[in-house]
């Protein structure tokens, strides 16, 4: 069909407005899709697909640690009775907010009496891990958990507990400016490859009391705003405390550097 120049026009303009229409009525959907529910994920994560997410806020506590296949083990490293599952896929999520708990431990005492064991829960990552620029509202639980591929936490922000006590991290992690807002359980931890904390902020207790560090350490530009607890901590060739700054007490007794005792130098504000 030939249309003239006038015609050509106004069906120029029409769709035009057709598109700008369909545009403005997919940005509700699109502003929906920024808030998730956590089961949402897990039930992709039990599907074994890749997890990648983007400005989006998680809703609700995301518990990784009672999957599809989750696992009873013989026994926990106490002796009690012990679960563990395994996120099998590759985990991405970016300048994302997580509103409730990230569990990847949880114990579940019997009866609230919390001087007894109870049921452990924990979960693994076989394949890499990234929460870059995440800010994890609640408590972030990674005791006991073991990262088989690099593992990337850089510029994120943990509101209150993080724990990656007894975990193990198999290749490169970072944690480059992280703000560790409350306590930060990193106490027998163990790194296999080199990590950084480099510009990291400590505001609340630092436990790093017996971490195993095979490979160089980065705490340059640090600030360790309380306790920073490196007691009985080997750090090895290539570990670097450059910059690092020490507010608060700064404990570093029997810790050794490439063999040799070691207490860092603090800058001053």
């Amino acid at each position: 069909m030939h249309l003239t120049g006038n015609h050509s026009n106004i069906y120029r303009m029409k769709s035009l407005i057709y598109t700008i229409l369909l545009t403005l009525a997919a940005l509700p959907i699109a502003m929906a899709q920024r808030t998730i529910d956590a089961g949402e994920i897990v039930d992709r994560i039990n599907r074994n697909q890749a997890i990648s997410y983007e400005d989006v806020t998680v809703q609700g506590d995301l518990d990784l640690t009672e999957l599809s296949n989750k696992k009873r083990r013989n026994e926990d490293r106490w002796g009690g009775e012990a679960y563990l599952s395994t996120v099998q896929a590759p985990i991405s999520f970016r300048n994302c907010t997580f509103t409730g708990k990230f569990l990847a431990y949880k114990n579940l005492r019997q009866d609230g009496r919390f001087w007894e064991e109870g049921v452990v829960y924990t979960a693994n990552f076989d394949e890499a891990v990234t929460f870059e620029n995440c800010t994890f509202k609640a408590d972030a639980a990674f005791k006991y958990s073991t990262f088989r591929q690099r593992a990337l936490f850089a510029g994120s922000t943990f509101g209150k507990e993080a724990q990656f006590k007894y975990a193990r991290f198999e290749q490169a992690s970072d944690f480059s400016g992280c703000l560790f807002k409350e306590f930060t359980h990193f106490k027998y931890t163990q790194f296999n490859e080199a990590t950084t904390f480099r510009q990291a902020t400590f505001a609340g207790t630092a436990d790093f009391k017996y971490t195993k560090f095979d490979e160089g350490v980065s705490f340059s530009n640090a600030v360790f705003e309380q306790l920073a607890d490196f007691k009985y901590t080997h750090l090895p060739r290539g570990s670097n405390f450059e910059a690092a700054q020490f507010d608060g007490v700064a404990d570093f007794k029997y810790t050794t550097l490439d063999g040799r005792r070691f207490s860092p130098v603090s800058r001053s504000r």
